[in-house]
């Protein structure tokens, strides 16, 4: 803040003309490239209004009239600080200005102040202003100014409004009566990522699809980014399938980004003997690109998913999967189909499959395809420790969960973070013994070791604990170690608890077997677990009950006679 005090005193009086060797004041340029580095600064609390008003204070004395720029800067300070009526006024003021117009600026800083003012109409007619002023003239500038326009409406979850605005202006779909004169610009490959990715936000897969299709029906090339989106929608292997071949017909070239998208939706939708198909086309199609430990772990992902309900004991069937049977003229199947990586997994379940990867990964073996592969990382071995405890549903695995959490500790390199302890401790069942022991011994210490950050990585690891708790039905354990979180400084919240009720819901369901049906004192020390674990407002003048962040609402009623 004090350096923007510097700059504005610079242009004050005669200190630029001396400073500078300048022959005149200051121009507008200078003072409108304050007001920008003000904007930038500005945040919640801080609105630097101060500085604001002394450089517009300046300006007025030398002369120097606001234009467009001075408005839009302005306005980005305020919506920074969080002030939207003051964003409004400002906006109101530049749109009634004889002299000034609006720019693509103007316009992208007004929709989220609009939007939330009720003031859609207005909104849309200053983009119909814009568009037919640059229609037929600088169609370049509307495309730029719409991508704009319509990554600030989703990144604001105004994504039914976007499409409402990307429908009226490029798909010819009038949206509240607009007619467009001039010639219509195409609609580009950004625009259409922009919009999937507002669906991948809100999950609206149907909606997504039927844009895809019409993204194919007017012949707009695809990229990496348009199938990553459609990729985080949950949809059937066949889909998978389908969508790839169409890709694929229509030669888009695939990232590693895409290829890792395919490949944890194949692994979502159940089918890892797809994903390791996927997984070894990637590394002949990015090469060097695709071979880093994110990829790896995706591959890991996918196949911890196969880990849990009836996939358990299934064997992988890589050369029949829907991937590798689907048709592709350009890939020679027979070049992959020799590669050592199939053959070393092929066959196994994909538990078994994911400690063959990991011991690949820490001998740093080759592939005639897959090149060196990297060294496990913490998220690696979390994976791995998520599918030996089928993302917590499986029977105990104790002994193979501390081999698999000292080998990772003897590897060097390994953070022990909270969620790598959290999927360990998993690993446990419903052994709430062993669990204790290995805390006391490994897991514990471990978790210790990485104060810091809110002692977030201790509470991840106490969570999992809790988990296992509910696998053994046993809430006063639960309390105890409530009680033990509070004494190391790290709080219990609601996570925990529902951690441990998570764990219930499994032991409940008969899923494992701990045939115990719980103590006599079971809703007794749940209803204390509860009580440990929810927040509640310990403010003196506040007597309600409720929990912290939750909103009072006041009653008010009226009696007429």
């Amino acid at each position: 803040e004090k350096y923007l005090y510097k700059g504005l005193n610079l242009l004050r009086g005669d200190a630029a003309r001396k400073k500078f060797a300048l022959e005149g004041d200051p121009d507008i340029y200078s003072f409108n490239s304050l007001l920008t580095a003000v904007a930038k600064c500005a945040k919640p609390g801080r609105n630097l209004l101060s500085i604001t008003d002394s450089c517009l204070l300046t300006m007025k004395k030398q002369g120097i009239e606001c234009d467009t720029l001075t408005y839009n800067a302005r306005i980005q300070a305020a919506i920074a600080a969080n002030e939207e009526d003051r964003a409004i006024q400002l906006i109101d003021e530049l749109l009634a200005s004889p002299k000034l117009d609006a720019d693509r600026y103007t316009i992208n800083l007004a929709l989220v102040p609009f939007v939330n003012s009720g003031r859609k109409g207005q909104m849309l007619t200053l983009m119909r202003d814009f568009y037919e002023m640059n229609a037929g003239k600088n169609n370049r500038i509307i495309l730029s100014a719409f991508e704009a326009f319509l990554n600030t409406l989703v990144k604001n979850d105004e994504v039914e409004l976007a499409r409402d605005v990307f429908d009226a202006f490029f798909l010819s779909i009038p949206k509240d009566r607009m007619q467009l004169t001039g010639i219509r610009p195409n609609p580009t490959t950004k625009h259409f990522n922009i919009m999937l990715g507002g669906y991948s936000r809100t999950g609206e897969a149907l909606k997504a699809f039927e844009l895809f299709d019409t993204m194919l029906d007017i012949g707009v090339a695809l990229d990496g980014f348009t199938v990553t989106s459609l990729m985080t929608h949950p949809i059937s292997p066949e889909k998978i399938t389908s969508l790839l071949v169409q890709v694929e017909t229509e030669r888009a070239m695939l990232n590693p980004a895409a290829y890792r998208s395919i490949i944890g939706a194949y692994g979502d939708a159940g089918d890892a003997a797809s994903a390791c198909w996927m997984f070894l086309e990637m590394g002949r199609a990015c090469q060097k690109r695709g071979r880093g430990a994110e990829s790896w772990n995706v591959l890991l992902g996918a196949l911890a998913r196969g880990c849990t309900g009836d996939k358990v004991s299934t064997a992988l069937d890589i050369y029949g999967s829907f991937a590798a049977k689907r048709g592709n003229e350009d890939l020679d199947v027979e070049e992959l189909a020799s590669d050592e990586f199939i053959s070393l997994v092929d066959g196994m379940t994909c538990l078994d499959a994911s400690f063959t990867i990991l011991d690949m990964m820490r001998s740093g073996n080759q592939t005639s395809l897959l090149m060196q592969s990297p060294k496990p990382n913490s998220q690696g071995y979390c994976l791995l420790a998520s599918a030996l405890s089928g993302f917590g549903t499986s029977a105990s695995q104790a002994d193979r969960a501390l081999t698999l959490f000292r080998d990772a500790m003897k590897q060097g390199g390994v953070n022990p973070d909270g969620r790598f302890l959290n999927a360990i401790l998993r690993c446990f069942g419903d052994d709430i013994e062993a669990a204790l022991a290995a805390w006391k011994t490994d897991v514990g210490p471990a978790a210790a070791s990485q104060q810091g950050n809110g002692n977030i990585n201790l509470q991840q690891a106490y969570n999992g604990l809790m988990h296992v708790c509910g696998r053994a039905l046993r809430p006063d354990i639960a309390t105890r170690i409530a009680y033990a979180m509070n004494k190391a400084g790290v709080e219990p919240t609601e996570v925990s608890l529902n951690c441990y009720m998570s764990g219930k819901r499994v032991a409940m369901e008969g899923k494992t077997g701990n045939s115990k049906k719980g103590l006599g004192l079971t809703n007794q020390y749940e209803n204390l677990l509860s009580v440990e674990c929810t927040k509640y407002n310990t403010r003196k003048w506040d007597k309600s009950k409720r929990r912290a962040g939750d909103k009072k609402i006041r009653l008010s009623f009226a009696l007429s006679l």
